[in-house]
């Protein structure tokens, strides 16, 4: 191959990079690479539709064999790249090929946090890639009640499926609250009352000993002495940013790879996108990092962007979303530094919405069966306009007027 532009990761970012590189007629080579053996696709429904077999595998990928064919993108999947020769510009692939670039985008994710187990690996599962979450399928079909370790966003979501499979659910977290990390202390409560209503038993404040073999089951000790015996386990325990790979080629990193509002890491040639990144938020005046399909779609645009010689600042809302039971939980923004909390509608009727206000201005907002008050927040967030607190209470308000005119 020529040189051109190489895309390390098959994931949303990468595979958003290069459908946007050729949106805006770059005409080089793009080659991406890929450690799964899938075409990009999207992962959301990993741990929902597609668990339950209500999404079709082939609604998943983000374009067609033959699109990226017609396109002249080239893939090399089921396979990962060693190193990167920064001086050179060359990758090194783990099959000893090496290619040259004219730039380089590092989509490569984040890696699941693992825990040391005592047991073989059968009926224990991690949820990140498709042919995870194909397995986890199986085993809803065959198993009579299972453990989610982990009472995060994947936890839940997890937690929710398996209940509509009319499997017994036993969520283990060592918090003391459930979405301990990306929730406040009403919503928590909430979705844990919705769960147990649904039938999911939750030991909060406990974290696993060690997971053993016992005849045809896994017994899991506790750190409070309990014992709970399950078909099958699934950890939902965290990730991290995959930069080892940025690391060895010696670009700056620092929870994530470092980047600039235009996506280029601490090499001009160089740029990163989605979960692997640390990049500067002008809204909230600091770095942070993301995990979310919205930003590694947002990232992705952005490098094919700023390749392109179409360059914008990047300038996003962060959000989020999660659908358990009947409920679609839509979060934007980081409430983190907020002096007070707004509650518009009521919980009682699943349709409600928390907004969270540092000196009077929207900072972030929690909206459940709420898409308008959603979009309304963040729209208030990006502006940074003051609102009265009896406006947003008001539902008979439309929050749109106070911005649509602004």
């Amino acid at each position: 191959m020529k040189n051109g532009i190489i895309i390390i990761g098959s994931g949303h970012a990468g595979g958003i990079a290069a459908i946007t590189l050729r949106q805006k007629k770059y005409p080089g080579p793009i080659l991406i690479i890929g450690q799964e053996k899938f075409y990009p696709y999207q992962r959301p429904a990993l741990s929902k539709g597609f668990l339950t077999n209500e999404i079709k595998e082939n609604s998943l990928y983000l374009k067609s064999p033959e699109w990226y064919k017609k396109q002249n993108i080239d893939l090399i999947l089921n396979n990962s790249v060693k190193s990167i020769n920064c001086f050179n510009k060359v990758i090194h692939l783990s099959d000893k090929r090496q290619y040259r670039y004219d730039h380089l985008i590092i989509a490569t994710g984040s890696i699941l946090n693992k825990i040391q187990l005592s047991c073989n690996e059968s009926n224990i599962h991690y949820l990140r890639t498709m042919e995870d979450s194909k397995n986890i399928r199986k085993d809803l079909i065959t198993s009579k009640n299972i453990v989610v370790i982990g009472a995060g966003y994947i936890g839940l979501e997890i937690a929710s499926s398996a209940i509509k499979k009319n499997v017994k659910v036993t969520v283990i977290e060592m918090e003391d609250r459930v979405m301990n990390r990306s929730i406040s202390q009403d919503t928590s409560d909430f979705l844990k009352k919705k769960h147990e209503n649904n039938g999911v038993n939750f030991l909060l404040n406990t974290a696993i000993i060690d997971i053993t073999d016992y005849k045809k089951q896994k017994k899991i000790t506790c750190n409070n002495r309990q014992v709970i015996y399950a078909d099958s386990v699934i950890l939902g325990v965290g990730v991290k940013p995959n930069i080892q790979l940025a690391l060895d080629a010696g670009l700056n990193c620092k929870d994530g790879i470092s980047v600039s509002e235009k996506g280029l890491t601490s090499d001009k040639y160089i740029y990163a996108a989605g979960d692997c990144t640390n990049h500067p938020n002008n809204i909230y005046k600091r770095r942070i990092r993301l995990e979310s399909v919205h930003n590694a779609v947002e990232q992705g645009k952005l490098v094919a962007l700023s390749i392109t010689g179409n360059e914008k600042p990047y300038h996003q809302v962060p959000w989020f979303w999660s659908d358990q039971f009947n409920l679609k939980i839509q979060i934007a923004g980081l409430f983190e530094t907020y002096d007070e909390i707004v509650t518009r509608g009521n919980k009682q009727d699943e349709r409600f919405s928390l907004f969270y206000l540092k000196e009077k201005k929207v900072i972030a907002v929690e909206a459940i069966n709420s898409s308008k008050d959603f979009l309304a927040g963040k729209h208030l967030i990006n502006l940074g306009i003051k609102i009265d607190n009896k406006i947003i209470e008001n539902k008979d308000i439309d929050l749109k007027k106070m911005y649509s005119k602004t």
